[in-house]
């Protein structure tokens, strides 16, 4: 068989190679692809991969990246899935969400990392923290996207139970750190819960004052701006308050909770509450009744003014038995619908135009051990935890 004339040709005339275009741009155009393509980019060729790889590259596709619905799967102990475009997925005959087994990004590291046992506390900045509720087991942070992981011992303290933990990030410093709270085992009653930081890297773990006695489910907080936010609540589990820990500043500290609950200060309880993170707002959704969800948002940082009732949503009789349950709201799509989890491993899309509710069916997963949003990122954690920028 004769050779085409074009295959004789040497490279020089058949044109530029998309190699040859200045690192610059070439990362640029990455930055914007979606994670699946990225993910087969990285096994095009050594030039791919450590482009991708550079640390550079991993600050600006961070910056771009759109937060996608990260499930953990009640079977396997490290093995994450990501569902990127939800709003893409098929609609079943029956109104549901069907998201085809084959369409999830798969993540599992290189190396199996010690997650047995242990629970997703938080995510940022596509970095995972994984603990032990009420334990002083090890914490492991890692990045699924590239296979990373770091171990965070701990040093147990005589006469304290842990009670919670926190995970988040310095943007000052970009050093990220890990955050626990600390409660006397002896004595009647909660006298005072103690905060200890530790800061990636270091097997030091420093004190950092002492907590409001009653945060609302200690674990987790909600970050946002280099700072976790809780619902403070009294003796009773009724509303109070709130309060944020700064990572920069490493300390605990009041936050402006919407003027309208103090109105109701002793009546309404925060078990009935849960605070997320909807558009780059804080936000906090709550159930006046068995048959509303309110999602309050906080449209100006900090400014306590700022915080309004933006979306009412009415339970529909299909998933009543959930109603005395805590509702998280997810992500807002692209079509204005709301993607919230209910309790059961079950996540649903909300539509606040016409009021109605699909199930979002995660085909092959189900159920799973965790839902949350999530960034995906190629933040090196092994460089986070010696300080350098990754």
């Amino acid at each position: 068989m004769k050779r085409s004339r074009a295959s004789k040709l040497p490279m020089a005339a058949m044109g530029p190679s998309i190699l040859s275009i200045p690192h610059y741009i070439l990362m640029d155009i990455l930055s914007k692809l979606p994670m699946t393509t990225l993910s087969n980019c990285r096994c095009v060729c050594s030039y791919f991969r450590d482009l991708i790889s550079d640390p550079q590259f991993a600050q600006l596709h961070l910056s771009r990246s759109q937060p996608s619905l990260f499930l953990r799967p009640y079977h396997g102990h490290f093995s994450t899935h990501l569902v990127e475009s939800i709003h893409t997925c098929v609609v079943d005959s029956v109104g549901d969400i069907d998201i085809p087994y084959s369409t999830l990004l798969k993540f599992k590291p290189k190396s199996e990392a010690p997650t047995k046992g242990l629970e997703v506390l938080s995510s940022c900045n596509g970095l995972i923290c994984f603990y032990g509720p009420g334990t002083y087991d090890p914490y492991v942070v890692c990045n699924p996207v590239i296979g990373e992981y770091v171990i965070v011992p701990q040093i147990e303290k005589y006469n304290f139970d842990q009670c919670g933990s926190g995970f988040g990030f310095c943007p000052r410093t970009n050093r990220y750190k890990v955050l626990r709270f600390l409660c006397p085992s002896r004595g009647f009653g909660l006298l005072r819960l103690e905060a200890e930081i530790n800061t990636l890297g270091t097997n030091l773990w420093r004190r950092v004052g002492d907590a409001p006695r009653y945060l609302h489910l200690y674990s987790d907080g909600c970050f946002l701006n280099g700072a976790l936010h809780w619902l403070v609540h009294d003796t009773e589990n009724c509303y109070e308050s709130m309060c944020c820990f700064e990572f920069g500043k490493e300390r605990l500290q009041p936050f402006p909770g919407p003027s309208q609950f103090y109105r109701f200060l002793g009546q309404l309880r925060v078990n009935t509450m849960k605070m997320g993170v909807l558009k780059d707002h804080l936000s906090i959704s709550h159930n006046p009744t068995d048959d509303t969800l309110d999602i309050w948002v906080m449209k100006d940082y900090a400014v306590q003014d700022s915080w309004t009732k933006d979306f009412v949503i009415e339970i529909p009789w299909v998933v009543k038995p959930y109603c005395c349950q805590i509702y998280q709201p997810l992500m807002v799509l692209i079509n204005g619908d709301i993607l919230m989890q209910f309790p059961l491993s079950v996540v649903v899309s909300c539509n606040t135009r016409d009021r109605s509710i699909r199930k979002v069916m995660v085909n092959g997963i189900q159920p799973f051990t965790k839902a949350m949003t999530y960034i995906p990122s190629f933040v090196s954690i092994k460089n986070a935890a010696i300080g350098r920028h990754s």
